[in-house]
């Protein structure tokens, strides 16, 4: 088979997309989806603002198309963690919400894969932005339905509106304990008192939060 070559204009364009892609990923996770404005993210590209609109429409877009750049490989991370868990005869709710966190484990502002941990750190501050839940459902939420049976088989008399509640809280927390962990919450990349071992002890009171969730709320005596 021939090479195909492509023209230096194509080139140049696709070149400028990433550079756009990574600028904005970079600052997402840095800053959060509010604060990175049009001039600061062609800024940190080394490109003309007006290219932002030309590749992407508008800085919306940027982002929309950021989180759906690595989506993939992060579902392909969580379909292998939820296809290991599925070959045991039972599982419980750590197990699941082990499971979820498995792709997030090895990340530290130490990592040397800045783009994948960048990326993370985007995920992590989806539920600060005003389309993000929208996103996430958009390019993660097939996952997110195999979650949802995982944790019913483990909680099978809770309310699928609970169940989902108390995963949307799960993924809120999380969030944001990897963004401590990259040290992008401000000052140190731990807050004061917390420990390595604090993920094992927020799994732990995120399931028994979720059982909880199972049991109706009791009625205030009169």
């Amino acid at each position: 088979m021939e090479n195909v070559l492509i023209p230096p204009i194509a080139q140049r364009g696709a070149a400028t997309r990433d550079a756009l892609l990574n600028a904005a990923e970079a600052m997402i996770s840095d800053f959060g989806f509010n604060e990175p404005s049009h001039r600061a993210i062609a800024g940190a590209a080394g490109v003309n603002t007006t290219l932002l609109n030309y590749h992407f429409g508008s800085k919306e877009m940027l982002f929309e198309a950021a989180v759906a750049r690595r989506a993939e490989r992060l579902l392909q991370s969580w379909r292998q963690a939820l296809a290991e868990l599925g070959t045991k005869p039972n599982w419980t709710v750590e197990q699941v919400l082990v499971a979820w966190w498995l792709p997030f484990h090895a990340i530290s502002r130490h990592d040397t894969d800045e783009p994948w941990r960048n990326y993370l750190c985007v995920i992590a501050r989806l539920a600060s932005a005003s389309d993000g839940d929208e996103w996430h459902q958009r390019y993660l939420g097939s996952v997110d339905r195999e979650f949802h049976q995982m944790l019913h088989i483990a909680l099978p008399a809770m309310d699928q509106a609970d169940l989902e509640a108390g995963f949307r809280y799960a993924r809120s927390l999380f969030g944001e304990v990897l963004l401590h962990r990259c040290g992008k919450t401000g000052g140190s990349c731990s807050p004061r008192g917390f420990r390595e071992d604090d993920v094992d002890r927020l799994i732990r009171y995120i399931a028994h939060g979720m059982r909880g969730l199972r049991t109706p709320p009791q009625q205030p005596t009169s």
